[in-house]
């Protein structure tokens, strides 16, 4: 027989604007739940939330203590898509205490912005509990329509989130599997909402599953040992924060810093050292050199090559892949059989560092995660005196509270070493590069690499990104394909890859694509002397502002960026091509030199053409411009008066 504990009054706080509403309370049984309104109206509906922990649910809460408070800081990024960053919400945090032995007490921590809501679970101090294990978070989203949803499924922990965010209804999403957050969903009105999470520290990541109806349950991660356990620790203890975000329209999300906010303040007290850019990728093409009696394979006169192109075009890195340390199949399936400090002798690596410096491009360095477990604390002092910017750890495959503790591990000890990191076979960003802005970029995206082996990488999958997973944080897609075909002509090739749709559209990605390490995929044969390698050299990779102008999930998009005084402008386009209008009310007083890089005349069959135009307009102006099938438009903006 169920008995009913007495209930106290909902609990809410409103956002800044007061658009947003996050209400709280303890149902007959108490348990905990909340829901969101926007403006008045319920955006969430009733949902649980608790955690179960190895002896059992804890349930029957009590409310001890309730506050609200306000928060309003602007902070500086060192990196990233936005300059200044403002963090405002109001607060709420709910102290529960369970109404029978063992009363184990838990906090809820709820903050409301204008552009979403949050919350985290605390676990205070308590005499009532010691080390613990959670076996499953009992959080749930129940949404009272059905909205279109953009959901990549996976069916296993072990994967690296590279797959297409299919359209989908959130009713549809099963209740066997998982889908991968972020998790992009939108109503009739076109109000967009996605279910992410930030500020994943020492917890297991998290994925949802489909209930009944159009109602979504958190599923942990769980640990790689078989116990059954998802987290393991003491209090106090916090879990990442569960993030909706919410928009009046898709580009909106984009936009938002919420992400950022939620994560610590900069960890590091001298960030000199971490410096944006732009990389060639030479494992991309196979490490293919036209140069003549210059081998299309990886060794000192190869690399210097690449090298040498990318100081001919303001490129900063170079991206050392294996077979650096040994057999790059090998490398990967045997990891423990190398050392990551010996380089093959062929490749002469400390004089190529060398030889690097003195023209300007520092190298990232690939490495196995496993050789990086064993190996980062005699290997990133080494790649520091070689004059390395960074390190590339690949194939974690993993985002267990094991693994996401590593990622951590891995960071400060990079940064005691003024090593940049790029994490490949990797979970989605949480906001990591806030507190620690020498993470660059991360994989954990289907990119253009997949060229090389399948033909998923379509126009769709590409104006999709910036609406799923591009909302987590930065992605490295290794953009900047010039061997550009029709959907009719594509075919995957591991030497010479092929992309899908026009060159213009590659160049779009630079502008559209958040990276502060952007990768320039394509080998020097592809580039020298064609239309677009301009653009390549002259655009930033972290930016002052971001602001989206026009988009449809999987449809189409328009970004500008500005770095200083000048503005980039990215539009990509599905397999439909249209005619786009921009407002360039955006530029704000002066005139401007506008250098467009836009689709030739025969584009939709054509799409290695650009056609390359300049001309002055001021933000009284609109640009106009046709998108070909699979078509881009990419547009630098520098201030002339």
């Amino acid at each position: 027989m169920k008995v009913e504990l007495p209930q106290v009054d909902p609990l809410r706080v409103e956002s800044p604007s007061r658009n947003l509403t996050i209400v709280f309370r303890l149902d007959g049984q108490g348990a905990p739940e909340w829901q969101v309104l926007r403006r008045g109206a319920p955006l969430l509906d009733w949902s649980p939330l608790g955690l179960t922990f190895r002896e059992g649910k804890a349930s029957r809460f009590a409310v001890l203590d309730s506050k609200t408070r306000s928060h309003d800081e602007t902070y500086t990024l060192v990196i990233g898509k936005t300059k200044q960053a403002r963090d405002h919400y109001r607060e709420l945090q709910v102290d529960l205490e369970e109404s029978t032995p063992p009363r184990h007490r838990l906090n809820l921590l709820f903050r409301a912005y204008d552009d979403g809501v949050a919350f985290r679970y605390v676990l205070p101090e308590q005499g009532s509990l010691g080390a613990f294990e959670i076996v499953k978070e009992d959080t749930e989203f129940h949404f009272r329509d059905e909205m279109k949803a953009w959901a990549l499924r996976t069916d296993t922990f072990h994967h690296a989130y590279e797959g297409q965010y299919l359209p989908t209804a959130v009713g549809a999403i099963p209740e066997t599997g998982m889908v991968c957050l972020p998790l992009t969903m939108q109503r009739e009105d076109g109000v967009t909402l996605s279910i992410t999470e930030a500020d994943l520290t020492d917890y297991a990541g998290m994925y949802l599953r489909g209930l009944p109806g159009t109602a979504l349950q958190a599923v942990l991660s769980p640990l790689p040992d078989g116990s059954g356990a998802a987290v393991r620790g003491k209090p106090p203890f916090s879990s990442p924060w569960r993030v909706l975000m919410v928009g009046d329209a898709s580009g909106r999300l984009i936009e938002s810093t919420i992400i950022l906010n939620l994560n610590p303040p900069c960890a590091l007290d001298d960030v000199s050292w971490i410096k944006p850019g732009k990389a060639i990728f030479p494992w991309w093409p196979d490490f293919y050199c036209d140069k003549p009696g210059v081998p299309s394979a990886l060794g000192f006169e190869n690399q210097k090559y690449y090298i040498d192109f990318a100081a001919e075009n303001k490129l900063a890195y170079l991206e050392l892949e294996p077979p650096w340390y040994g057999p790059e199949v090998d490398c990967i399936e045997h990891p423990e059989k190398y050392d990551i400090t010996r380089p093959v002798p062929e490749l002469r690596l400390p004089e190529l560092m060398e030889y690097g410096k003195k023209v300007g491009v520092s190298l990232f360095i690939w490495a196995h995660w496993q050789n990086v477990d064993r190996q980062a604390d005699l290997a990133f002092p080494l790649y520091k005196s070689w004059g390395a910017a960074g390190v590339k750890v690949d194939f974690m495959n993993r985002d267990d509270q094991e693994m996401v503790r590593w990622y951590h591990t891995v960071l400060k000890k990079a940064a005691a070493n003024r090593l940049m990191v790029l994490f490949h076979g990797a979970y989605k960003p949480t906001g990591t590069q806030r507190t620690y802005p020498n993470l660059v970029t991360q994989e954990g995206v289907l990119g253009n690499e997949q060229n090389k082996v399948n033909a998923l990488i379509t126009p769709e999958h590409t104006v999709t990104l910036p609406f799923t997973r591009m909302l987590a944080g930065p992605m490295d897609f290794t953009p900047g394909g010039f061997r550009n075909v029709t959907a009719k002509e594509f075919a995957p090739d591991m030497k010479r890859p092929r992309v899908m749709g026009t060159r213009c559209r590659q160049l779009a990605m630079f502008v559209v694509y958040e990276s502060p390490l952007l990768m320039i995929c394509d080998d020097p044969a592809a580039y020298r002397g064609q239309p677009g390698l301009a653009f390549l050299q002259d655009v930033p990779t972290s930016w002052d502002e971001t602001r989206a102008i026009d988009g449809e999930i999987g449809k189409k998009i328009t970004i500008v960026r500005r770095s200083g005084s000048d503005w980039y402008l990215g539009a990509m386009t599905d397999w439909t091509a249209r005619e786009i209008r921009v407002p360039l009310g955006f530029l704000g007083a002066g005139r401007y030199e506008a250098e467009i890089y836009q689709d030739g005349p025969d584009g939709d069959t054509r799409p290695v053409e650009v056609t390359i135009l300049r001309k002055e307009v001021t933000a009284e102006d609109t640009l106009s411009a046709r998108l070909a099938k699979g078509g881009g438009l990419a547009v630098r903006f520098r201030k002339s008066g």
